[in-house]
């Protein structure tokens, strides 16, 4: 089975004998291109048995190989090959020796054609949900990396993928560096326990939702009598509550209107936003190299077991990051950052292949 829906269609169109198609399965998708080792030729060209010729190799993404601590890929475009091809008589090897193998010739005419479809099928947007077939579609993985997935559509990358890059190795490592201030390992700790924390939300305003919500503890467990009692006692008076900002409800009004809450909903909390940067802070660190597969995993299980501590439900999870999102980056003017975070909401909470409705929560 391919393992996305960029590798199925390359597979469909070479299975049919359709160049054009093949071009237009990868003429909007990144490609990736090893990094040569020390002492390796600058330009990995080999002489492929298949074609008989010399070959330029490159990967889709669900080809990627598992992750290696000194492995790298450089993202590339059609668009960059075909510009600064080297050598008319050489071909390009998409994902040689796999079952979703490809060969395009190369000449300036080939290239030209490349440009074309490419700006017939234009290049992949953001806000798509992609899925990784061979990646965790169950289990405490999969709960975990579905607290991330909100990112993951953002940049249209698939949600349940713990490997090699999550966009590539520089680009993630300058993500790290330039939002999180995270360049070592001992940073990439410190910032991930602080998120796990919910240290990143705003104190007051998550304090008001919690009172409001009667101090939710975790889903399914059930408290004694007497901590009930002290319970009722810490929230009965609105005296003894933070009052949720007028902004907040401002934003559920329009929540419900949008459909991100049910008709008398509430949010409970905003660390759902804290849980998926989390998510994603481990994917990018695991591709900046600054953490390994099983500290990866370890962590993203982390994430969703601090979701499953605060929120009943992904709909519960989904308003949290929402809401969070709203006061980190919105703030009240329901723009752009607004009709995305919709969007992302909706395809998650709509597509019948998303986590969001495949996957339990809890």
């Amino acid at each position: 089975m391919p393992p996305t829906d960029t590798e199925r269609r390359l597979c469909e169109a070479t299975a049919r004998g359709d160049w054009d198609g093949q071009v237009a399965a990868i003429a909007g998708e990144d490609l990736y291109l090893a990094v040569p080792q020390q002492g390796q030729d600058p330009l990995p060209v080999y002489d492929d048995p298949a074609t008989g010729g010399k070959c330029i190799p490159v990967l889709t993404r669900g080809m990627l190989p598992a992750w290696q601590p000194q492995q790298f890929f450089d993202r590339v475009s059609v668009e960059d090959l075909a510009q600064d091809w080297p050598n008319d008589k050489w071909q390009l090897a998409v994902n040689p020796g796999t079952p979703c193998a490809a060969y395009l010739a190369a000449s300036a005419a080939h290239r030209a054609a490349w440009m074309r479809i490419r700006g017939q099928v234009g290049v992949r947007p953001g806000g798509l949900l992609a899925t990784h077939f061979a990646g965790p579609l169950h289990g405490p993985t999969a709960q975990g990396l579905a607290c991330g997935a909100p990112l993951a559509v953002h940049h249209s990358v698939p949600w349940n993928e713990l490997g090699t890059a999550f966009l590539d190795h520089a680009t993630d490592a300058e993500t790290l560096r330039a939002q999180w201030s995270v360049t070592d390992p001992a940073s990439w700790q410190q910032r991930l326990d602080q998120l796990l924390g919910g240290e990143f939300v705003p104190r007051e305003t998550e304090a008001a939702l919690r009172a409001r919500a009667g101090g939710r503890r975790p889903a399914g467990e059930a408290a004694d009598a007497g901590s009930q009692g002290e319970e009722a006692a810490a929230t009965s008076g609105e005296a003894a509550s933070p009052e949720v900002p007028e902004l907040v409800s401002r934003y559920e009004e329009r929540f419900r209107t949008d459909g991100l809450l049910p008709a008398d909903g509430t949010v409970v909390s905003l660390v759902a936003l804290d849980h998926a940067h989390a998510v994603n802070l481990v994917r990018w660190g695991l591709s900046a190299r600054l953490c390994d597969p099983p500290r990866a995993e370890q962590a993203v299980q982390r994430a969703g077991a601090q979701a499953r501590e605060v929120y009943a439900s992904w709909e519960e999870f989904a308003a949290g990051y929402a809401l969070g999102r709203m006061l980190a980056f919105d703030n009240g003017w329901f723009g752009p950052q607004y009709a995305e975070t919709v969007h992302i909401h909706r395809v998650l909470t709509q597509d019948p292949g998303s986590p969001w409705r495949c996957l339990p929560f809890a």
